[in-house]
């Protein structure tokens, strides 16, 4: 049985309204030898039997009808049937660029690499579409490279201005589907922890001795769905996934970073977007404090040892109001950020 070059896989959920979209994108990939793994995580809407259709329409469909686990179960029970060479993953809420698979496909094998990542494009209607590119040309790592990548994907070192160097996200890849499977590599579930991509990177970034980052965007992260599972609400659960990403991160970096500064990074810049969506949100004044109390928990702010005042001037008081507890303050200081950005 011939084997596909590279296995789509798709998680669905409560995305009757963008499934079309996502999917034209992939049955007209300009790389034929592929297959879709769309993997229905209990929808409640008509997902399930659009899927059914679309297998019934196109051989290289697969499906997978399971009750509802969340975007990383979704994802786990895809990696279980993929067959391809390399496996990617895919927001059923997102579109792709007709030659996404077949040039991430071409420059992986050309360079003989296990791993490469993209270009994307934050789009939130066809008007309105941002190009974002972590690289300027095509950058190759190898040996050492690929470790210091790794590290770099949780956050900057010290000495750097923005928190992130590249996009953690695992939509805008392809993964040699070898290593996944001889050692297992899976997402732990989101509702464990905060960020079920970024684990995954660190999992599976170690085993790769060769990646390719390429500068061209060909990914559409979409802005349009509330209900889908990756575009979800505050919870009251977020803080403590939020710290069991941040333990988790520390376990898996420790021995490239002892002091765990760059997963202390990760977890204040996680803080600080999480103050400012609830300030941006619709959620009453009352109701922002009491989330603030969880985002400025003095147990957590005790073990961080990171030089908050070697960060840009705003994140620093951010940090600084969230660490002492100071919670007008900060709410009137993030309230002056967003109106001096124009979201407000």
């Amino acid at each position: 049985m011939k084997i596909p070059k590279v296995s789509i896989i798709v998680p669905i959920y409560n995305v009757e309204k963008y499934l079309d979209r996502c999917m034209e994108s992939l049955l007209n990939q300009t790389l034929k030898d592929i297959e879709i793994i769309m993997v229905d995580d209990g929808s409640p809407d008509n997902c399930p039997k659009m899927c059914d259709e679309y297998e019934k329409k196109d051989a290289r469909i697969k499906v997978v009808h399971k009750k509802n686990g969340g975007l990383a179960d979704a994802r786990n029970a895809g990696l279980d049937v993929a067959t391809g060479k390399y496996v990617a993953f895919v927001d059923s809420d997102d579109f792709v660029k007709m030659e996404m698979y077949e040039q991430l496909y071409d420059q992986t094998e050309k360079a003989k690499a296990d791993t490469i990542y993209c270009g994307f494009y934050k789009y939130w209607s066809a008007d309105n579409v941002k190009e974002f590119k972590n690289v300027q040309k095509t950058t190759i790592f190898e040996g050492n490279a690929v470790t210091k990548l790794a590290i770099d994907f949780v956050s900057s070192p010290v000495n750097e201005k923005k928190d992130w160097k590249y996009e953690m996200s695992v939509w805008h890849s392809i993964y040699s589907n070898d290593i996944i499977k001889k050692h297992h590599i899976r997402f732990r579930s989101e509702r464990e922890i905060l960020s079920e991509d970024i684990v995954f990177q660190e999992l599976y970034l170690p085993h790769a001795k060769k990646v390719v980052y390429l500068s061209e965007p060909y990914y559409y992260y979409c802005f349009n769905n509330g209900g889908s599972l990756t575009h979800a609400k505050y919870d009251s659960s977020k803080y403590t996934r939020m710290i069991s990403l941040y333990h988790c991160l520390c376990d898996l970096t420790r021995d490239r970073d002892p002091k765990c500064l760059r997963a202390q990074r990760f977890l204040i810049a996680y803080m600080r977007a999480n103050v400012m969506g609830l300030i941006e949100s619709q959620y009453s004044y009352r109701q922002t404090k009491e989330y603030l109390k969880e985002l400025c928990n003095k147990e957590i702010w005790g073990h961080i040892t990171y030089p908050i005042n070697r960060l840009v001037i705003h994140s620093f008081i951010i940090a600084f109001f969230q660490k002492h507890k100071m919670y007008n303050n900060l709410i009137v200081f993030a309230r002056s950020v967003l109106w001096l950005k124009g979201k407000r």
